[in-house]
């Protein structure tokens, strides 16, 4: 069902869309590097106060949905948690994942290009990774009932998935999004599994 929001939450969705759509169109035309948030604030007609009601800091705002995305993936993992093999699980996210980044396909490319241009935000891409590294970590352990943090395969598992993903997105951003991303992470999750035997051999 349609979320129904009070005038007062529609309003600050608006405000903090608004104060997004600046930033982005600033970024792109004078780099993320050389945007001062006291420029994405005056632009928006928005104060600093009201600005950190909204985000954490001026990455936050080339990754807005940071936490929202992970929560869907770790969503994702649970409701498969009993597919036996957890390739299968990861196969399917990558269908559902894959096919909506080829359909925001065009704001991606852009999003990542501000991305590569700062050191910042390539450190925060990192912090994100890793997040996300610990959360199919946490998820795999769960299978087998151990503590994350003894759980060594969990942990090489999760670190190589991510691996491949960040392999994955770099290969697809570097063609210009020209590929189907869903049957890239399909391919991509084959290697991983199958242990790379064709080139190998």
């Amino acid at each position: 069902m349609p979320e129904k929001l009070t005038l007062r939450a529609r309003k600050k969705r608006e405000a903090r869309a608004k104060v997004l759509s600046v930033a982005v169109k600033m970024f792109r035309r004078d780099s993320f590097d050389a945007t001062t948030l006291d420029a994405i604030c005056a632009k928006s007609e928005v104060s600093k106060r009201t600005f950190f009601r909204y985000f954490r800091d001026k990455e936050s705002l080339v990754f807005p949905h940071r936490e929202e995305r992970l929560a869907t993936f770790v969503a994702f993992l649970g409701a498969h948690e009993q597919v036996e093999n957890p390739f299968d699980a990861l196969r399917q996210a990558a269908e559902v994942f894959g096919a909506k980044y080829n359909q925001n396909k065009d704001h991606l490319l852009a999003q990542q290009a501000v991305i590569l241009s700062s050191q910042a935000l390539l450190a925060r891409e990192r912090e994100i990774d890793l997040d996300w590294q610990k959360a199919i970590a946490n998820a795999f352990s769960a299978r087998t009932k151990s503590q994350p943090e003894e759980d060594l395969w969990a942990r090489v598992l999760a670190g190589a998935i991510i691996g491949v993903v960040r392999a994955t997105m770099t290969y697809w951003f570097e063609r210009q999004g020209q590929d189907d991303l869903s049957q890239l992470g399909l391919d991509a999750l084959d290697f991983l599994e199958q242990g790379f035997p064709a080139k190998l051999a």
